[in-house]
């Protein structure tokens, strides 16, 4: 009966060995391929891992490149900023040459023997309309008349101002101008070289026309425009300006001119009256 106990006993630990040794086989071949389905996995997705890390790469710094890090835009808009005051320091000092030059031209101008001048600053205008008609803070207690001759001082070495236009209104204190773009104020001229006259008659897309009186006038480019004198109102001799262009009309009975002049009809800001 003891006997029987104890191979049973026996059979049971063999049993229980035997089973021991199998799990830990299946758990050996489970962890096997386990990571041979982790290398697999690997396999088939670390490829792609690789192009999407790549392109994502790329595309941060592509925009980097564009726009900088945060770093970078900082300082840009650093630099745009001291960009900005530089060109505002600039123009203003561009401004304070441009008027010490205009300053100088004015002196020299009005230090003509042959006319008398008052300096006047212009009040009132429309920016789009300046360059027809405008008010200047001089009137009728400084003397000045209707067709007195408005002229800018231009500092050029043989003609020391332009004409810009005439009186055609006298208040107490302020007067209107025309000046020579307004459809209205025809001005006779002479071609200092050749003698031939025109008129001056049109104004656009920010050119002055005119014509000569005769087809067979003899003018070019460059040549030197002053008033002729006739019509009363402008002096002879008053520099309009230079033609820059000189051209047929379509039926051909018209010899047309383009005038060039030295007066910037969009940035008026002091001008000279004319007294005879």
């Amino acid at each position: 009966m003891s006997y029987r106990r104890k191979k049973k006993s026996n059979k049971s630990f063999i049993i229980t060995i035997i089973l021991l040794v199998l799990l830990i086989f299946v758990s050996s071949i489970s962890d096997g391929l386990v990571k041979a389905g982790n290398n697999a996995v690997n396999t088939i997705f670390m490829p792609v891992n690789k192009i999407s890390y790549s392109i994502s790469s790329e595309l941060i710094k592509a925009v980097e490149d564009t726009i900088g890090s945060k770093q970078t835009r900082s300082e840009i808009e650093k630099l745009k900023i001291e960009n900005k005051n530089l060109l505002k320091e600039n123009a203003n000092l561009n401004e304070i040459i441009n008027r010490k030059d205009f300053l100088k031209a004015e002196k020299k101008a009005m230090k003509n023997e042959k006319y008398d001048y008052i300096k006047a600053q212009i009040i009132s205008s429309d920016v789009k309309s300046m360059q027809e008609s405008f008010f200047i803070d001089k009137g009728k207690k400084d003397g000045l008349k209707v067709n007195d001759v408005i002229l800018q001082a231009i500092g050029d070495s043989e003609y020391s101002s332009a004409v810009i236009g005439k009186v055609v209104k006298v208040n107490a204190t302020t007067s209107k101008v025309e000046t020579i773009k307004n459809s209205s104020n025809d001005v006779s001229f002479i071609n200092s070289r050749s003698g031939d006259y025109g008129v001056i008659d049109d104004f656009k897309n920010k050119t002055i026309s005119g014509y000569m009186l005769e087809v067979s006038s003899d003018a070019k480019k460059s040549d030197i425009l002053l008033t002729s004198g006739i019509g009363g109102v402008y002096p002879k001799g008053l520099y309009l300006g230079e033609i820059s262009n000189v051209y047929m009309s379509k039926d051909s009975l018209r010899k047309n001119v383009n005038i060039d002049s030295p007066v910037d009809f969009t940035h008026l800001y002091r001008v000279l009256v004319l007294r005879r």
